[in-house]
């Protein structure tokens, strides 16, 4: 074994070079180890320049036997994209897409075709001066994160209008049950016939689109608004494993390797307003999001939820993500984190510092440092509980704000209407809060993997509860929690830091018991990954495209062997 995988990174470092490919500890850290849960290990990480060398590395590795797992930014929630232990019975090769950036603009800016490293702020910013949209924006979970990975995740995002991630045009390298590789060409797009053709003309853009019978097909969940505004069904509007969703790529969960997306794009609003609505009673929002969706004539753009503990482990353990955002910009993000990655390798090599040292002095700064947020923001989290923020287009805000007076004129809770600053200081926070958590247990020295129990549930579109309601004898196991979602989505993003000796296994299925009996499905947006089992149903679409279980075993707790054995 040991012969035939030297012979193996002898013939990848001959396709993509001796730099792109990492084989030492230190190197393989920052791919081997999750964004939030997960680490295991990998014979090396792989990094093609190129679709051609993507394509030529994938069919060494087939060759080899060797299980594939493909990772874009790394930025999953559920340790999806990384190994997770080191119990399979095949070496694992990573290959990271992070070079194989690049996004092609066609059909007037209308669409897109996404390349595998392609990020969510790259995209928004090429179609920023076309005056268009992409499917999602940058969330609270995914700064710096893929688009494809958002695709295969069947990532829903915050925009309320455009539902999960999907398409049914894509190009994917498929493994068949005799082993054998093939690049399927579902984009729609004449391209040629061989691999080596597709891949050419791809990249350097010889095509032309709807010339072939086989350009039509959907390009983004058209049909969600109007599930959204079914507020009596007894159903989710979205979760991970909605058989409605999945086609190719569209949640394959990493199980087929895409080279290429095509995606639709959105016009972009003229200008928009921002309302920061507060209250202490979660049923108050949950009769104004059945009030606001029935009685609206265009749904928002965004309804975002802000738990106060949320809030409070933002501003005291993220601070530093908000003030990076807003001077550098949410392209830095994935830079950074990869230089504290390096940073703290470093550390950790040297016996007599604390292995969190560079937490300690980000989170030094963080409490020496004013809160550098709005003020009426600030008086809101003193006052109430509960926060929702809805950005609309302008030309709805009139209607907007005369149902908030109404509904207010009997309920508790009050609002604002934010100025551009305090939009953009709303919506930081919202996005800083998934990564407080991590800040948290890394100042702490908390174990994330053990400790840090993260649900992502999609309640009914009926429910008239919000947030988790757990029983004492699980309440007293918890430290520190956070509370955060997509709200007219009724998507919820649940933290738990249990506190020391808490099993947190027996923690995770009481609670999954509790979200079950709630009639929810779970995961709603981050998929399974490794923290969650994945329905049958899911599992069998998974079979189907990976019959030899080559690519990202394991996920869903599923089988990590060959053929599924």
């Amino acid at each position: 074994m040991e012969k035939q995988s030297s012979a193996l990174l002898h013939e990848l470092t001959a396709i993509v070079g001796s730099k792109q490919v990492l084989t030492t500890q230190d190197d393989k850290s920052f791919y081997t180890t999750g964004f939030r849960v997960g680490q295991g290990e990998a014979l090396a990480v792989i990094i093609p320049e190129s679709l051609t060398a993507l394509w030529q590395v994938l069919q060494r590795c087939v060759a080899a036997d060797v299980i594939i797992l493909m990772q874009a930014s790394n930025t999953g929630i559920t340790g999806g994209s990384t190994p997770d232990g080191n119990d399979y019975d095949r070496p694992v090769i990573i290959i990271s897409t992070r070079r194989l950036k690049g996004i092609q603009v066609i059909d007037d800016g209308q669409q897109v075709i996404a390349y595998p490293g392609s990020t969510l702020t790259e995209l928004e910013d090429i179609l920023r001066p076309l005056q268009r949209e992409p499917h999602s924006v940058i969330g609270s979970s995914c700064i710096g994160a893929s688009v494809i990975g958002g695709l295969c995740n069947n990532s829903g995002g915050s925009l309320i209008r455009r539902g999960p991630a999907f398409t049914e045009k894509s190009l994917f390298a498929q493994i068949s049950e005799q082993g054998e590789i093939t690049l399927i060409n579902n984009l729609g797009i004449e391209l040629g016939e061989t691999p080596d053709e597709i891949l050419k003309n791809l990249e350097a853009k010889q095509f032309t689109t709807g010339d072939t019978d086989n350009w039509q097909g959907k390009i983004w969940a058209d049909d969600y608004a109007e599930k959204l505004r079914d507020t009596d069904s007894a159903s989710p509007a979205r979760f991970n494993g909605d058989p409605h969703y999945l086609h190719d790529s569209a949640g394959c969960a990493g199980k087929i390797i895409v080279f290429a997306a095509r995606l639709a794009t959105f016009p972009a609003s003229k200008a928009t307003e921002t309302w920061y609505i507060g209250t202490n009673d979660e049923k108050v929002l949950i009769a104004l999001r059945r009030y606001l969706l029935n009685q609206l004539d265009q749904l928002p753009i965004q309804a975002e939820y802000i738990h106060a503990n949320a809030f409070d482990m933002t501003m005291r353990y993220a601070k530093h993500m908000i003030l990076a955002i807003r001077q550098l910009g949410p392209q830095s993000i994935p830079g950074l984190m990869a230089r504290k990655a390096k940073w703290d390798i470093r550390v950790k090599n040297i016996k007599c510092l604390p292995s969190n040292l560079t937490d300690r002095l980000i989170q030094g700064f963080n409490q020496l440092t004013p809160a550098l947020v709005a003020k009426r923001i600030l008086e809101y989290r003193r006052r109430y509980q509960h926060h929702l923020l809805i950005k609309a287009d302008s030309e709805h805000a009139t209607q907007l704000t005369a149902l908030l007076d109404t509904f207010f004129t009997e309920q508790q809770g009050d609002y604002f209407v934010c100025d551009k600053n305090e939009a953009q200081d709303a919506f930081l926070i919202r996005f800083a809060v998934a990564g407080a958590a991590i800040s948290y247990c890394e100042y702490l020295g908390i174990d994330p993997n053990e400790r840090l129990i993260a649900f992502d549930a999609a309640f009914r579109r009926n429910d008239e509860q919000w947030l988790f309601d757990l029983p004492a004898h699980l309440q007293d196991q918890i430290q520190a929690d956070s509370c955060c979602g997509h709200f007219f989505c009724l998507v919820n993003h649940q933290d738990y830091i249990l506190k020391p000796g808490v099993d947190g296994k027996q923690f995770k299925q009481e609670v999954i018991n509790y979200i079950e009996q709630r009639g929810a499905r779970y995961p709603a947006e981050h998929n399974v990954g490794h923290l969650y089992a994945a329905k049958e149903d899911y599992q069998q679409h998974w079979r189907e495209l990976d019959p030899t279980n080559s690519c990202n075993p394991g996920i869903g707790k599923t089988s990590r062997r060959k053929f599924w054995q």
